[in-house]
């Protein structure tokens, strides 16, 4: 702690050690336009995101370019103690640890701590959630427990995703891109006011690749991607006060696997580097999601608006993976996930007593029906050279999920510096899981064969309930003060909750385990500013989480899933800033420091948790140089800095991530104030290698990791009417 102490008190003193570099540079350049606000509504009403009382990471699309975000998982270097990979596998799935909170499982009967929103809609599993950010209004990561607003599975904290919204101007976009491992991409989109109260926005995307793992086995690039998606969106301005949103999106994603690499040497020597697999097995994962919303907003009068948002998605995958990296492969997993959700929220939001009280209260609804299919194909390796196949173990889920809720918060200001808030929300979670396992029959994605082994009845028997019925009530209270126009400070006490389920990953009855929910006692501090005529913002957080039940998932040694819970506590301190240095030249950072424990020894995992560098580091740069009347040069380069951390819960050596150094860069020509623009750019620009995720099976024979993304250069175009 005493450690942890001082690295905030270095981290504080790297942020005041910029604001007299701000200053100089404004005094030698008193033209310097401010920076743009970004508007966020993490608090469920427009804010200016400086203006909010929480942590929160907004982007606007200038800085999605510039930091080249091009999907969900490239977020990750740009927000302090953030963490994201692929889950094993999936590269339409992203495993997210926020402040070392999260999972690395996404079968249907449990659920995640980070919640992802697309437009304000719960994403309900984490299949297909490493979405394109084409055609983005906004993004906003939420640090810390959401519990109030947003309600379940948001213990650790939530990741918005808005996309624009059809308006009353014509504009139309267009983007091509190719570049390493013969990549190449193709997005549009465009906005038509068919009537003065009328609009439509549409886009579209292709993106293909040829992968950069080399099988040496099948003797081909491996690692490929073959992805496109679409979404349609209306609005219609029904009345003065009255706005309408219709909008549906479909997402499609298919690789021939993401194959891993075995370090562990034990049953074959390994490779000479991490993209090499000597995997025999021909592997397939397909990821697919669409679904629509319909959203309503009356503005019932100057000082209160009424919200409803109605929305369906399906979130589908199928794949089947050699987890082993073997000519044959010792563990081979076949899964189909297939989940249909409903949602429905209605949220009253408005001011009162001349604006001095905010508030927002509401109801919410969901449900959830998903179906899984779980094989398990393994081939034992007693001696070297020899396999023993073990019969097709497979599963089969159905989960039903209900959940309702009733929340409410608001904002008084007690004097015209201080504004105290309290908020509530009562969740009532229902859960039901029907299952039937079978031993025997052939591999793959057949028919029922072989002998029945354990189901819903016989687990019942045993004691095992089927049906989970949970309720939670989770509070918010907090206190802002603005000690001038720019500098405001805030100190929170928050609850977080995460509902439980089953750890149903088990092939053994005795191992099936039934978990409680999670919850989290929260508490954190911040300093927001912006400095010098708004060039300049400079923002600190410090938090402290108090954890019951932390619940993680793991590989045991004997080839097995294994659930942890315990309690624990996490803490850790952030910084953020960004400066307009001169009239051409940005910089921007992020720096996080973050450290935790369980309370209690656990034999099942290690000493740390998972997934939390103590370290995460981002500073970077863009500067602009005109070029001509209305032509401009833009450069930006930023270096990502990730200090070594445990990719799993066993913390095996093998699965270290090692230090994560990042450089990357892009290099633009605008033309005609940015109508048009001609760009070249790469991401970890000097290769270095890492590793992302791992599984830890060495007491079969292996340890399979999947390492971070090679280094990739890309060309391309953009053009805006």
């Amino acid at each position: 702690m005493k450690a942890m102490l001082g690295v905030m008190a270095g981290l504080g003193t790297v942020g005041l050690l910029a604001v007299p570099t701000v200053a100089s540079a404004q005094q030698a350049a008193e033209g310097t336009p401010r920076l743009q606000e970004i508007i966020v509504t993490s608090e469920r009403r427009e804010s200016n995101v400086q203006d909010v009382p929480a942590a929160v990471s907004a982007f606007d699309p200038i800085e999605l370019e510039r930091r080249q975000v091009f999907n969900a998982l490239d977020v990750m270097s740009n927000v302090p103690n953030l963490a994201v990979s692929n889950n094993p596998g999936q590269a339409t799935s992203t495993t997210v640890f926020l402040r070392g909170i999260g999972s690395t499982e996404s079968i249907v009967t449990l659920d995640t701590a980070i919640g992802f929103y697309l437009d304000d809609v719960y994403f309900a599993r984490q299949g297909v959630n490493n979405l394109s950010m084409f055609d983005v209004e906004r993004v906003e990561v939420l640090r810390g427990p959401q519990g109030t607003l947003y309600g379940r599975n948001t213990s650790g904290g939530a990741i918005r995703v808005m996309t624009k919204k059809p308006s009353e101007e014509f504009e139309a976009k267009a983007e091509l891109m190719a570049g390493e491992y013969s990549s190449w991409s193709a997005k549009g989109s465009v906005n038509v006011p068919f009537t003065d109260k009328f609009f439509g926005r549409f886009n579209a995307l292709v993106e293909q690749g040829d992968g950069y793992t080399k099988n040496v086995i099948l003797n081909r690039d491996v690692n490929d991607r073959d992805n496109y998606g679409g979404r349609a969106a209306f609005r219609w301005l029904a009345a003065d006060s009255v706005t309408v949103d219709l909008n549906y999106d479909y997402y499609r994603a298919e690789t021939n696997g993401v194959y891993g690499f075995d370090i562990a040497g034990i049953v074959r020597p390994t490779a000479k580097n991490y993209f090499i697999s000597s995997s025999g097995d021909e592997t397939f994962s397909i990821g697919k999601t669409n679904g629509g919303a319909l959203t309503v907003v009356w503005d019932i009068n100057d000082t209160l608006e009424l919200t409803s948002i109605t929305a369906m998605r399906n979130i589908y995958q199928k794949w089947a993976l050699d987890f082993t990296d073997q000519v044959v492969p010792i563990f081979k997993l076949w899964t189909i996930n297939d989940t249909d959700q409903f949602t429905q929220e209605f949220r009253l939001s408005g001011s009162a007593r001349d604006g001095r009280l905010k508030y927002v209260t509401g109801l919410y609804y969901y449900d959830e029906t998903s179906y899984s299919f779980i094989g398990d194909q393994i081939n034992l390796w007693p001696a070297p050279g020899v396999r023993v196949p073990l019969p097709f173990f497979r599963r089969y889920y159905d989960v039903d999920v209900k959940s309702y809720a009733a929340f409410a918060e608001a904002s008084y200001d007690l004097t015209d510096k201080f504004t105290f808030t309290l908020g509530g929300r009562y969740t009532r979670d229902e859960k039901s899981l029907r299952i039937d396992q079978f031993i025997g029959g052939d591999y793959g994605f057949t028919p029922p064969g072989g002998i029945p082994g354990y189901n819903t009845a016989s687990l019942e028997a045993a004691g095992i309930p089927m049906d989970l019925d949970d309720d939670d009530f989770s509070i918010k209270v907090g206190g802002q003060y603005r000690f001038t126009d720019d500098i405001m400070g805030y100190l929170n006490y928050s609850q977080g909750y995460k509902s439980g389920g089953w750890s149903a990953r088990t092939n053994n009855a005795a191992e099936f385990v039934v978990f409680d929910p999670e919850y989290v006692d929260s508490y954190e501090a911040g300093l927001r500013t912006t400095m010098f005529d708004g060039r300049a913002r400079l923002n600190y957080t410090a938090y402290y989480y108090d954890y019951t039940d932390f619940f993680a998932t793991a590989t045991g040694e004997g080839g097995n899933f294994i659930v942890a819970t315990n309690d624990a506590e996490f803490y850790g301190f952030e910084f953020e800033g960004t400066a307009r240095l001169t009239e051409r030249l940005d910089a921007f950072t992020a720096i996080g420091v973050q450290d935790g424990k369980y309370k209690k020894q656990d034999e099942t995992v290690g000493d740390e948790p998972q997934r939390l560098p103590a370290w995460t580091f981002k500073v970077g740069a863009t500067y602009t140089m005109p070029v001509l009347d209305d032509d401009n040069l833009k450069f930006t380069v930023d270096y990502n800095f990730m200090e070594d951390y445990f990719t799993n819960l066993q913390n095996s050596e093998l699965g270290r991530s090692g230090n994560v150094e990042i450089w990357n860069a892009v290099a633009s020509y605008g033309i005609d104030g940015g109508k048009y623009e001609v760009f070249a750019s790469c991401t970890n620009c000097f290769d270095n290698q890492y590793i992302a995720q791992s599984f830890d099976f060495a007491g079969i024979g292996f340890v399979q990791t999947y390492p971070g993304a090679p280094r990739w250069w890309m060309i391309g175009v953009r053009a805006n009417w």
